[in-house]
């Protein structure tokens, strides 16, 4: 163990991927480059078209409100328990 962290873009077998840090046996061990660095660009990566800036813009705009606060309300009848409560 030793030396300096970095941190790669590392994808599972399930195909989920996640960001790990490692030094550089450890990402040697996994098989990982210089091109899995968070910092380099992404190898997936597809070039984006000139209109689509503008229709995530208006897709953001739509997106559904967050969910409200689920916490539960008070009672009613709150202290009337198993006793009576006077």
């Amino acid at each position: 163990m030793g030396g300096p962290l970095k941190k790669y873009r590392v994808t599972s077998a399930s195909g989920v991927q996640s960001v790990m840090k490692l030094n550089d046996d450890d990402a040697k061990a996994r098989g990982l480059s210089a091109g899995d660095l968070v910092d380099a660009p992404e190898r997936d990566a597809e070039p984006e078209a000139e209109g689509s800036a503008e229709a995530g813009g208006k897709a953001a705009a739509k997106a559904a409100p967050p969910a409200p606060n689920k916490a539960r309300t008070s009672s009613a009848n709150k202290g009337r328990g198993a006793r009576g409560g006077d």
